[in-house]
């Protein structure tokens, strides 16, 4: 599960025990409070549409109050999480910051805006803008920081922006030496050096190294990094024409590599290649 998915679920129990909290010290309860609570029914039933409805009607009557802000952030993460309606989350997470930035929530709306723009729309610059911007405010944890410095890199890859991702990747351990995302970074370098290829004559060279170390460290180890390692190793032998071993490593990996079809295929490639050199 991603980290923000994750930290937004464990959010969601919070601020519903803090409202429930709320609306049950109150002397009357107040048609508003009615609201919220069949705004929260709703949900509890899956009947997500509705409960945003009920969600922003709070929000729009009551749009600074305590139980509007909780109001706008219920509906903001329903609409990301379940309703797929990610442009309007954004809008609501955005106008969460601006109305509530001292709140204990305002750093997951960080977050979740971070995530909407790299996960949901693949707005890369976009993302690279927020991710920077909550590393360089020092407000989160070394293990939320090189998070946010993993996605940086990736999204430069996904851009197109190799050379970039590769800085990044190259300083990531010398930021985060504990981090338990080196291992991961490791892969994503060989994966930039790889795609970078006859751009420059040392690409493949050290894209190959690369693969072939994180495939020793994570032999026993890591069964999926370790298979996505194997996996470039013998790719980055095929474009170094040395087909042979390329064929030999996909054929190790060909019962355990979770896409096999894409191993033999490769394969097939490769008996194609070996076979017009023998003749």
């Amino acid at each position: 599960m991603d980290f923000n998915t994750a930290s937004a679920r464990s959010v969601f129990r919070l601020t519903w025990i803090s409202v429930a909290a709320f609306l049950c010290s109150c002397t009357v309860q107040s048609s508003i409070s009615n609201r919220y609570l069949t705004a929260e029914k709703l949900w509890t039933e899956k009947n997500y549409a509705a409960a945003v409805t009920e969600f922003d009607r709070i929000v729009k009557e009551n749009p600074n109050s305590t139980i509007g802000l909780q109001a706008l952030w219920r509906a903001s993460m329903t609409r990301t999480l379940f309703l797929n309606q990610q442009e309007v989350a954004l809008q609501g997470f955005e106008t969460f910051l601006e109305r509530a930035s001292s709140s204990e929530l305002a750093p997951e709306a960080q977050k979740e805006i971070g995530d909407i723009y790299f996960n949901k729309l693949n707005q890369y610059s976009k993302a690279i803008d927020v991710y920077q911007r909550m590393v360089d405010s020092k407000k989160f944890s070394p293990d939320d920081e090189a998070t946010f410095l993993f996605r940086i890199a990736r999204a430069h890859f996904l851009a197109g922006r190799l050379k970039k991702a590769i800085e990044i990747e190259e300083s990531f351990p010398v930021k985060y030496p504990k981090s338990p995302l080196n291992k991961k970074v490791s892969l994503e370098l060989a994966n930039s050096w790889y795609a970078l290829g006859d751009a420059d004559k040392l690409a493949y060279p050290k894209a190959l190294k690369l693969y072939e170390d994180l495939s020793k460290v994570t032999q026993g180890k890591d069964s999926a990094l370790f298979l996505d390692a194997r996996f470039g190793q013998a790719a980055t032998l095929e474009e170094l024409d040395r087909l042979e071993d390329a064929y030999e490593i996909f054929r190790s990996i060909e019962s355990t590599y979770p896409a096999p079809n894409v191993v033999k295929i490769r394969m097939l490639r490769l008996e194609e290649r070996m076979n017009k050199k023998r003749k």
